[in-house]
């Protein structure tokens, strides 16, 4: 690891540790184990070190996308979304701090991984119904909304366990909930081949049993 990386990833720690706007320079140099001079060289600013960071998520997500996308499969969807939330493990400061949001970099770079996203979705629903394992569009866009959906939990899924560490279940269960209706007979044939019909019937709480919960609260 060169000093700029470190740096990077000293500043990353601190970051997910402290928030963005807490430590500073000279903070993230004693850290580093580096003046706050040869710091400054690589990064003259906190903001200059923010946009670096941005663009090593960028990196790291895309790697991941790759592997993650390698094979058509069920689980290409699953394994795409795994890379996000890894990611924000990672990164977690930046998805917390509304002030980061608001970055323009960070804007830029979010908005990738969300049009990235959806773009893998919406090939696998193509290459689904190709196979004989997804109904066709039922009306323009259907399909198109329900991967953005999917973005849109994926993506606070992450930002919800902070505050719900205890909630049953995962997101998994979210995004074939979302899925499964849109599945062929072949298709859904083929999911409980893979996972199992015990699965199936078990990715959330039932209609019937919430009601139940609801008259014995």
């Amino acid at each position: 690891m060169n000093t700029k990386e470190k740096i990077i990833e000293t500043g990353r720690t601190l970051f997910n540790e402290l928030g963005f706007g807490a430590p500073t320079l000279y903070q993230v140099a004693q850290a580093a184990g580096i003046s706050r001079g040869n710091l400054t060289y690589y990064f003259k600013d906190k903001e200059a070190l923010l946009a670096a960071t941005v663009e090593e998520m960028w990196h790291k997500y895309k790697q991941g996308q790759v592997v993650a996308t390698q094979f058509p499969s069920w689980n290409v969807i699953k394994k795409s979304i795994k890379v996000l939330h890894d990611i924000q493990e990672d990164y977690s400061f930046i998805f917390f701090d509304k002030q980061i949001f608001g970055h323009a970099r960070v804007q830029d770079i979010l908005q990738r991984i969300e049009s990235d996203s959806i773009k893998t979705q919406m090939s696998m629903f193509s290459f689904s119904i190709q196979i004989g394992n997804m109904k066709k569009e039922p009306t323009p866009g259907t399909y198109h909304n329900i991967c953005k959906s999917i973005w849109v939990t994926a993506f606070y899924w992450h930002v919800s366990k902070t505050y719900s560490p205890s909630r049953k279940g995962s997101w998994d269960d979210v995004m074939w909930s979302l899925l499964l209706p849109n599945f062929t007979k072949k298709g859904k044939d083929a999911f409980i081949d893979k996972f199992g019909e015990s699965y199936l019937n078990a990715l959330g709480t039932s209609l019937k049993d919430f009601e139940k919960e609801q008259i014995d609260f």
